[in-house]
């Protein structure tokens, strides 16, 4: 097999050259990716020269072999399956692109002669040649778990379809873009160029990969349409800035549900089990955050033994206690919280700027974060008296009880926003859309509220509990686009009935279906109306978020849970507008 011998697609991945490849480290490398080869080589040449018929002057080294192995679809059998395998590194100057087919990674050849181009690069890939976006797929940057990871969308060009709501909480994981009758697909986390086109020799192929390595590089002109996506950073850089880290927020929200399910067990390295009230304190004090100070953790102004470690792109915690904890599942498989916390990272970190976040091992910028800030405070409502509430729903409910206790947030929310209301449902309890949804015909345009209430004591952690209502509100925000099928399905098994074991009716306004029915025909059969997502927040103060907001304004800094604050508030207003609905929170001044 022969170089010229080559036909292969204009596909290849773009990396910067640190430092000269040497012949030694070439050969090692083929060594290593060819261990499960069959047979002899069908071609190893390390650095050989070669020029294409435009003069385009390269290096390149080819390895090609044949593996043999069971087909993946098959176990057991004598069934054998040839590949033929191949990578190519062709060395542009300054750059070198990779082409391969059945080879696997190389992450240590990598680390130490290639480095990946700026994201930017790829972004931008021809950008001042007003390509059309046919194709794009995107990362949420939240750092709530409640929203949609992940998405694709396709049309003949996004750019003026796509809301620029949406890309400014979102990082493009590849993108198909298309430049008078040349169609390309960027993959910028892998550094990948593809370009549709009928297959190559490596003369075309050489001066295509030269052509693109320089156009990589130059970037002549910005897109637009890319400009208004967030960017994802490298921890180490941030920290290099230099910002600090200065809370993390810890998610256990599924292992507190398993261990409340019976599904799973606490129990220390010792094996002696936690009871129900430790196993409580300990979630408890977990969603509160943890405070960072250089590497030291605090908890509620607590410093406990332990310290947070950086790599060059991840967190990692590091704390006895977590060390100490075992989770048992299935009374059989076993596994150390702090491996669970490490490996699977569920948690989100924010730093001493708003600007940055990181969430599961990915950190991203978003730029126009602090120009939107002030915005924010538009959708608070401190209008609503809640000095006198004391508690969420005040249970222990007797069985006699008529309404929700007069001190209760959601007597509150019945009594004071849904006042005007026609029909008002509480779905509290057991698959909920939302705590009480209300319907309001008698404006001159009517509306739905979709109202999720939380109460906590003290607001000292308010990020904590904020977090945990804005994950169920954004967890059930396609709710807002329910039919009339799906309202009646819960009027019959659910809202006709009687709250719990008690007398509190699941309904108010409305006796029959045949009611409800006529007010939901109102709202949903007219295309002007609005849907509200509320969450009713009584712990929160409009005043001391603007005031740290103020801070932020004049280049200070704000303390770190309003920074998740922030995070979290600019997460709901984009989801929301994304499903046409309006946000509001209701809070204290």
């Amino acid at each position: 097999m022969e170089i010229d011998d080559l036909c292969v697609s204009k596909n290849a991945q773009f990396y910067k050259l640190k430092k000269t490849l040497s012949v030694k480290a070439l050969k090692t490398l083929f060594k290593e990716v060819s261990q499960n080869r069959s047979g002899s080589y069908l071609c190893n040449k390390v650095r050989s020269n070669y020029t294409s018929n435009n003069d385009v002057a390269v290096k390149y080294s080819l390895l090609s072999y044949k593996t043999v192995a069971e087909p993946s679809f098959l176990k057991g059998t004598q069934i054998k399956e040839y590949k033929v395998a191949y990578l190519l590194l062709v060395e542009l100057d300054d750059a070198v692109a990779v082409i391969k087919k059945h080879v696997e990674p190389f992450a240590n050849f990598f680390d130490d002669f290639l480095e990946e181009f700026d994201y930017d690069n790829f972004c931008h890939f021809y950008g001042d040649k007003s390509p059309e976006y046919e194709k794009i797929a995107m990362k949420n940057m939240s750092i709530s778990n409640a929203v949609i990871r992940s998405r694709s969308l396709e049309a003949k060009n996004l750019d003026g379809i796509m809301s620029s709501n949406s890309s400014s909480r979102s990082v493009p994981t590849s993108f198909r873009m298309k430049i008078a009758q040349d169609v390309y697909t960027l993959t910028p986390n892998t550094s990948r160029v593809s370009h549709r086109d009928k297959k190559a020799g490596f003369d075309e192929l050489v001066d295509w990969l030269s052509l693109t390595k320089e156009e990589i590089k130059i970037v002549n002109g910005k897109s637009e349409f890319l400009n208004n996506f967030a960017v994802p950073v490298c921890l180490e850089d941030i920290l290099k800035i230099p910002h600090s880290i200065t809370a993390i927020f810890l998610d256990l929200g599924e292992v507190e549900r398993k261990i409340e399910c019976g599904e799973a067990k606490l129990k220390k390295q010792n094996g002696d089990y936690l009871n129900q009230s430790e196993v409580y304190r300990f979630f408890d004090i977990l969603k509160s955050p943890l405070r960072i100070n250089s590497e030291s953790i605090f908890v509620k102004g607590k410093k406990v033994k332990g310290k947070i470690q950086c790599s060059k792109s991840s967190i990692a915690i590091k704390n006895t206690i977590l060390n100490d904890l075992v989770i048992e599942e299935d009374g059989v498989f076993e596994y150390k919280l702090s491996k669970l916390v490490n490996e699977e990272k569920p948690f989100s970190a924010v730093f001493d700027s708003p600007n940055y976040s990181y969430y599961s091992r990915s950190c991203f910028e978003d730029k126009s974060l602090l120009n939107n800030i002030d915005s924010m405070l538009t959708i608070f409502d401190d209008t609503f008296d809640f000095s006198k509430v004391r508690s969420e729903k005040e249970k222990k409910h007797e069985a006699s009880l008529a309404r929700f206790p007069e001190k209760s947030l959601f007597r509150a929310i019945e009594d004071e926003y849904c006042a005007e209301s026609n029909v008002v449902f509480c779905d509290d309890m057991n698959d909920e859309w939302a705590d009480h949804i209300s319907f309001n015909i008698n404006r001159s345009v009517p509306e739905v509220s979709f109202v999720h209430s939380k109460f906590v004591v003290k607001d000292t952690y308010g990020a904590s509990a904020f977090h945990e209502v804005v994950a169920q509100a954004l967890k059930n925000i396609g709710r807002t686009q329910s039919d009339k099928k799906s309202f009646k399905e819960k009027y019959d098994k659910k809202w006709s009935k009687m709250y719990e074991s008690t007398q509190i009716p699941r309904t108010i306004g409305a006796n029959n279906w045949k009611d409800i029915e006529d007010v939901i025909d109102v709202v949903q059969k007219n295309p002007n109306s609005i849907k509200k997502v509320v969450l009713a927040t009584p712990f929160l103060s409009k005043s001391k978020l603007s005031d740290e907001i103020d801070q932020l304004n004049t280049g200070g800094r704000c303390k770190p849970h309003y920074v998740q604050l922030i995070w979290l508030i600019n997460t709901f207003i984009s989801s929301c507008k994304e499903y046409g609905a309006q946000a509001y929170i209701l809070c204290k001044k």
